[in-house]
């Protein structure tokens, strides 16, 4: 479906469909129209063209370290999972041995019982 939202970025109006909420989109605008008017108050004499491309160059930056940064996390992630997963089959075979040892300890201790019963 998608909403339609009315912007206005560094004076200029725009009408957008997007998939995001009108609040998300309101607030993305704002934020980049308050980071052109931040370049534009400490450089004058640049475009609002040559703002918009080194905002957008920013944006773009952040966008790729945060898709880096999620591609690493998901690595890392699979690593705990598998790491979780080997534990817990570690833990299974060391309990079933543990279990099989007090059974045996338990059979051991039953043949002695038996066997100081006989000597009475």
């Amino acid at each position: 479906m998608g909403n339609v939202v009315k912007v206005t970025i560094a004076g200029a109006g725009y009408t957008l469909k997007t998939e995001e909420s009108e609040k998300f989109t309101l607030e993305l605008a704002k934020e980049i129209d308050d980071k052109i008017k931040e370049i534009k108050k400490a450089n004058p004499f640049i475009s609002t063209n040559q703002i918009a491309v080194l905002v957008a160059l920013e944006y773009g930056c952040d966008c790729k370290k945060a898709e880096q940064n999620t591609a690493s996390l998901r690595a890392e992630m699979k690593n705990y999972l598998e790491d979780a997963a080997k534990a817990q089959s570690e833990r299974d075979f060391y309990k079933r041995e543990l279990d099989r040892m007090k059974a045996e300890a338990k059979s051991r201790s039953n043949q002695i019982n038996l066997f100081s019963d006989e000597n009475k």
